[in-house]
């Protein structure tokens, strides 16, 4: 295999390689694509290039479009978006915060002992350089897999923005939030969001303002359970499998949880709510929704909750367990996948 093939080999398994080439073009002067774009207005439907949103971490800036210009969808390139917006990231001109680095350093490279770290080699006025030149982390929102055709969806942030002391950006935690994560993630400064699809090739494809930004976006109602199969995928493959703790709610053992308990197995979710009388079914009702569960009794709302995953509502039920206990069954839509947890 020569050089060119293992780079383009790497490449379309999304490895980023920045070549001698690649940095002189970038030293060439001008303006880069995704600063000149975010300077400018909207980019309009006419415009040639692959869709990213643009997520401001100042709330009261919209969500908005930038595109990745044909010229850098080349195919076996890998992911075109973190070259793309590389530059927007080195465009931040804040400097990284002294004290909060070696916070971090210590936490992260020497588990909190800095006697193994040798700090002369990580100063702010090297990571100040690396700064200058643009760095990206991607976060997955959700991971490529059957299900989704093998289409992941990622965050492009500025790795040192915390460093940085940038702004949280509450919006993109909020969507990893409606995705599973659970804590979320924080992110920090603006960050990109963009669609790519690993198979039969790498490509980075639409990820569109509006429809995937919404909350209700579909790809975001599979999320949640498409990163359970996703890391019970990798668990095999790592021989982990019998060493992960068990899911919550699992093996006979109830979650208690503010106001109700859960157990759950492959197919469904059973929910108690206990009363403290004894329950006249007649004054019982209980409304299934794909994505939430309502209980009432005697016209008072008992249990209201958010729920972590798509439930099957025609095969849902509700029966009484002796005089005081209320047990709720939801069928779930995707079978064989164990919840974290019962509410979003």
């Amino acid at each position: 295999m020569t050089p060119e093939e293992r780079e383009a080999w790497l490449k379309a398994r999304g490895i980023t390689i920045e070549t001698v080439e690649d940095r002189k073009a970038a030293a060439s002067g001008g303006v880069a694509p995704v600063v000149l774009q975010l300077q400018g207005t909207d980019v309009s439907e006419d415009v040639d290039g692959v869709e990213l949103a643009f997520v401001p971490a100042d709330t009261s800036k919209p969500i908005r479009s930038v595109k990745l210009p044909p010229g850098l969808l080349q195919p076996g390139s890998g992911d075109a978006a973190v070259n793309f917006v590389k530059p927007y990231f080195a465009s931040n001109t804040a400097s990284v915060d002294a004290s909060l680095l070696k916070e971090q350093a210590g936490k992260q490279f020497a588990g909190g002992n800095l006697e193994g770290l040798d700090m002369s080699k990580l100063t702010t006025g090297a990571m100040n350089a690396v700064a200058a030149q643009g760095s990206v982390e991607t976060f997955p929102l959700v991971r490529p897999a059957e299900s989704n055709r093998y289409t992941g969806v990622y965050v492009y942030l500025d790795e040192v923005g915390l460093l940085k002391r940038l702004q949280q950006n509450k919006r993109a935690t909020a969507i990893a939030e409606s995705c599973g994560f659970s804590p979320a993630p924080s992110f920090y400064g603006d960050v990109f969001i963009g669609r790519v699809a690993t198979k039969p090739m790498m490509i980075n494809v639409d990820f569109v303002v509006g429809k995937d930004t919404d909350r209700a976006a579909e790809w975001i109602q599979r999320a949640g359970a498409e990163n359970l199969v996703w890391q019970a995928e990798m668990n095999k493959i790592q021989g982990n499998s019998d060493t992960q703790p068990p899911a919550a709610g699992t093996e006979g053992k109830a979650v208690q949880e503010s106001g109700f308990a859960f157990t759950q197995d492959d197919d469904e979710v059973e929910v108690t709510v206990e009363f403290d009388e004894d329950i006249d079914k007649k004054s019982i009702k209980v409304v299934f929704l794909p994505k939430s569960l309502k209980v009432t009794y005697k016209g008072e709302e008992a249990l209201n909750i958010d729920i972590f995953d798509k439930i099957d509502v025609d095969g849902c039920t509700w029966q009484l367990d002796g005089k005081t206990k209320l047990v709720v069954t939801l069928e779930k839509v995707q079978t064989g996948v164990m919840w974290p947890r019962i509410t979003t």
